[in-house]
């Protein structure tokens, strides 16, 4: 059995713990203008854990920045409100981190000898993945191809990003041209 425990000793049984990308990160704070209207399709707290890591704040805040024109303060508040919102699980990187991160480096490498460098996944990636692995993460939401693939490979479960979300920002790309 999956145990989970929460600040203030409660326990959760089967606990599904959700590891959010980068890219999935901008997108539901892209798509969905506040928390809330996410939780409506069906991710409440509990038994759904989120994790992100500690990495993905700052990328997710640059990405913001660089690629949707949000002011810094503004990009700052969004990914805090979100990661407040859910009450999500900052992976740290550790000792152990680095095992794991050989092992993700290694399943990628195999990957793109199969399908093209089109499925390469950045130092960052590694990293994220290796935590999802520590942390045994059971869902990843995704929504770059070889960072899904690599997830796979490694046995976890996969949700893609919906295709009304890609829309969704690609709609918003637009309006701020």
């Amino acid at each position: 059995m999956d145990y989970f425990k929460i600040q203030g000793g409660l326990i959760i049984k089967n606990a599904i713990k959700n590891g959010l990308d980068t890219s999935r990160l901008v997108n539901l704070i892209i798509c969905f203008d506040h928390p809330d209207n996410f939780k409506i399709k069906g991710f409440q707290f509990p038994p759904n854990l989120f994790f992100i890591h500690e990495i993905s704040f700052n990328e997710t805040v640059g990405i913001l920045i660089n690629e949707f024109k949000f002011d810094r303060e503004k990009a700052i508040s969004r990914v805090r409100e979100w990661r407040n919102e859910f009450r999500t699980t900052e992976i740290k990187r550790d000792e152990i981190s680095k095992d794991y991160e050989k092992i993700v480096e290694k399943t990628n490498q195999e990957i793109v000898k199969e399908k093209g460098n089109n499925y390469k996944i950045g130092d960052n990636d590694i990293i994220i993945i290796a935590g999802f692995m520590k942390e045994k993460v059971n869902i990843v939401h995704v929504k770059d191809k070889g960072f899904e693939e690599t997830c796979k490979r490694l046995g976890m479960n996969i949700i893609p990003t919906p295709k009304r979300d890609l829309e969704g920002e690609k709609e918003f790309k637009k309006s701020i041209k």
